[in-house]
């Protein structure tokens, strides 16, 4: 069978901060508060070579070395070492208005993923993660009926259950992923990866973004009662009204045989579908949650459970409460968490992730998806 490719541009406006880690923290001895609400990375080679050349390499290192709390300013200042020269060593700075530092508490800055050439991008493999959870979602909400023997297996798994939640959920879900997607018939293994559908969808890496684009921003959590909490935990962000750029080609023939989900016009639908629910079911629960557009996508770290899982399309309305509830009730969350109040609010979780940019409070990783054909180009055109 001949592959019919079809390309698309994949764009995503960023409303909400969006957040994808590269798994390392920012310590305490490789960024200074500058003021004006500005937060400096510094290049830790420079620093050490400016370091060196004052006779303070030794000094430096037992610096690096060492567990003490002392942050980086302090070091400075008791080595009476100038600002204006130690800013000739930063590799980029960070706005970081709206700032609550909460006293007695570590301050962690979690680092946004970043190229070789340092910079931030998102990942194919993050845009196609969320896609393929949208997927699934409106396929479990087109075809409910289809679905009500796994979603009576999952609920029952729950409450017998003392697994982690990764392990409680990761059993049965791959089973309706494959229920759902692995349809190819390329082997006899149902479960082999060749045999799933999306391996006809493939998502590049966006192109690249500059540092400027970052910001950094403070994990605030919102409560259905409307009462919000910042901690002291900051994420290099991409910043809203970022414009995110990736290819995505489809293996139309693939699409055309095996079925029609990965058709452009049903991937919108599925996004839209996946979207009312997600408000519908959860965030229009919280004071002030804004209603999503039909082209509302969630992308990204930090922005909550709901978004990533299939949960509350297979189970709506108060069931689904139920059964996140039992999903952190089972996988042992802490009871200063406060989950046995949830079926009293109507809601599980109870907490909307958030971030503070430019005096308002908004949703981490809230995006406007648009994907857009790309005319073919003819070979006389290249002549």
């Amino acid at each position: 069978m001949s592959r019919a490719l079809k390309n698309y541009d994949l764009l995503l406006e960023v409303c909400g901060p969006v957040f994808v880690g590269s798994g390392n923290e920012i310590s305490k001895k490789e960024y200074l508060f500058l003021g004006n609400n500005t937060v400096g990375i510094l290049d830790i080679n420079k620093l050490y070579m400016l370091l060196h050349s004052k006779g303070l390499s030794a000094e430096f290192e037992t610096y690096m070395l060492d567990n003490r709390k002392e942050d980086l300013r302090q070091w400075l200042q008791r080595n009476r070492q100038p600002l204006a020269d130690v800013k000739k060593c930063m590799k980029y700075t960070l706005e970081s208005g709206n700032m609550e530092i909460q006293k007695g508490t570590r301050i962690q800055i979690m680092e946004h993923i970043k190229d070789a050439y340092g910079n931030p991008y998102i990942p194919g493999s993050s845009v196609k993660g969320m896609l393929r959870t949208i997927l699934l979602g409106g396929k479990v909400m087109s075809c409910h009926n289809e679905y009500d023997r796994e979603a009576e297996l999952l609920f029952n798994e729950l409450l017998s259950s003392e697994n982690s939640r990764q392990r409680l959920l990761r059993s049965r879900i791959t089973q309706i992923e494959s229920k759902a997607f692995h349809i190819l018939e390329k082997s006899e293994n149902k479960k082999d990866a060749v045999n799933d559908l999306l391996s006809a969808l493939i998502i590049g890496d966006s192109e690249p973004l500059k540092t400027r684009d970052l910001v950094l921003c403070q994990k605030v959590e919102k409560n259905v009662n409307g009462r919000e909490k910042t901690l002291n935990l900051f994420r290099e962000c991409i910043r809203p009204g970022t414009i995110i750029k990736c290819n995505m080609t489809i293996d139309e023939s693939t699409a055309k045989k095996y079925g029609i989900q990965l058709k452009s016009e049903k991937m919108k639908k599925a996004i839209a579908d996946f979207a009312a629910q997600y408000y519908s079911n959860f965030a229009n629960k919280f004071p002030g949650a804004a209603k999503p557009e039909k082209n509302t996508v969630y992308l990204g770290g930090g922005c909550g459970f709901v978004s990533k899982t299939i949960m509350y399309p297979m189970f709506p309305g108060r069931e689904g409460v139920r059964a996140v509830k039992t999903v952190f009730d089972k996988t042992r969350v802490p009871r200063v968490h406060g989950h046995s109040q949830d079926l009293k609010s109507g809601v599980s979780p109870h907490i909307l992730k958030c971030t503070r940019y430019q005096g308002k409070v908004l949703e981490m990783g809230r995006c406007r998806i648009k994907i857009i054909e790309k005319t073919p180009v003819s070979r006389d055109a290249c002549r």
